[in-house]
């Protein structure tokens, strides 16, 4: 409320001395203040404001927020060298071969001992020219290939976290030790990010970048390697289940070519597949905290796909189980490449080469379809998942 005090010569007392600079239209019904020794005339008019209601001002900025530091995606060249051509475009039609349809997940850790130099040269040697592989930190800074936050699960031993570790304690751990193949490769040992990239890059291999840590160590060592190695740009893509990891790297280097990788229940459990759902529960025995994760699911299933669009991704990874045509639809019409991990039955490798049209991460290279036998049994395939496919457009 704003007050005017209008008069020829006043002396208010002190509770009275409430008044505007900005003079209002003067009322017609003044009070006089019983209190004032001269006449005072105390002219008041009540001021109107617009407030919206609770929430829909934080609403408001927070989608303001979101288009203002939403990044933009990759140059899309870049996106064709490291992917292909769209496997649904003309293009990929005139040059068939052009077209990525296998990746080798971990560099096929079924087939040798995963995110090891030895797996690289199994993938090379069998003319798969594009791999997965898993980053994080050590303490000292060095960005080691590695999946698990320890070694238990490779080696049997008790190392359960790298990154409270230096290299020189972990380099020479053999991490083939329980490999079902591991008859066929002796004394391996872990891989750090430049080695691998240097040879990788040198027998023309793509890369997919899946960064498992979330330490400034891990972001700055990404950046650093696109930075030393610019050709990474057209050979390498980075991705993460975590939106914010994500972001601070394509922050940093928005050329980068990002994806972001998704599979339900990974808050509250390690495993998930269709037929029994999620297992291994992080926290099975406290029911509180294991429901406050199951609520964390279910927001992360319903805002992954904003936080995908806003870290810029030019591709999806996500888990087999959940892709259907209308998931592969969805990304391509924003201009988003999708594939799924981990494919490795040579039916689904021909379901997701002929019905899906999209590539795949695989464990293992062997049951891999021929690229003849493929082409000739997928024809009938894609006349009859087109309409699928149009028909269920979102």
């Amino acid at each position: 409320m704003a007050t005017c005090a209008m008069r020829t010569g006043w002396l208010a007392s002190a509770g009275t001395s409430k008044y505007s600079s900005i003079c209002p239209k003067i009322l017609q019904s003044a009070l006089v203040h019983p209190n004032a020794l001269n006449s005072t005339t105390i002219l008041t008019q009540k001021r109107s404001l617009f407030v919206l209601p609770i929430g829909i001002d934080v609403g408001i900025l927070g989608v303001t927020a979101y288009f203002i530091t939403r990044l933009k995606k990759a140059d899309p060249i870049n996106v064709e060298q490291i992917f292909g051509p769209d496997p649904w475009s003309k293009e990929s039609e005139l040059h068939p071969e052009k077209v990525v349809k296998c990746i080798a997940h971990r560099g096929a850790s079924l087939d040798a001992p995963e995110n090891t130099m030895q797996a690289f040269k199994y993938c090379v040697a069998r003319d798969c020219n594009f791999v997965e592989l898993d980053v994080r930190s050590s303490r000292d800074g060095h960005l080691v290939l590695l999946h698990d936050e320890g070694l238990g699960r490779l080696t049997g031993t008790e190392i359960n976290n790298v990154h409270v570790m230096d290299w020189d304690e972990i380099k020479n751990v053999d991490i083939g030790a329980n490999h079902p193949n591991r008859h066929q490769f002796k004394e391996v040992h872990l891989c750090l990010l430049d080695d691998a990239l240097k040879y990788l890059l040198a027998n023309d291999v793509r890369v997919i970048i899946d960064v498992k840590g979330e330490d400034k160590e891990v972001v700055q060592g990404i950046v650093k390697a696109f930075s030393e190695q610019p050709n990474l740009h057209q050979r390498a893509v980075v991705t993460s289940f975590n939106p914010f990891v994500l972001y601070r790297i394509r922050h940093k280097n928005p050329k980068i070519v990002g994806a972001m990788s998704y599979r339900p229940y990974c808050f509250s459990a390690q495993d998930y597949d269709a037929a029994t759902g999620p297992s291994n529960l992080r926290f099975g025995g406290s029911a509180v905290v294991q429901g406050a994760l199951r609520l964390a699911d279910w927001v992360h299933a319903r805002a992954w796909r904003l936080c995908a669009r806003w870290c810029g991704v030019s591709a999806v990874l996500l888990h087999k189980d959940i892709v259907h045509p209308r998931e592969v639809q969805y990304w391509r019409a924003r201009g988003v490449r999708c594939a799924g991990w981990s494919v490795n039955r040579p039916l689904e490798k021909l379901y997701w080469r002929g019905v899906l049209r999209a590539p795949y991460l695989a464990s293992t290279l062997l049951g891999e379809p021929e690229m003849t036998n493929v082409e000739s049994k997928s024809e009938p395939l894609k006349r009859s998942s087109k309409p699928l496919l149009n028909s269920n457009c979102i």
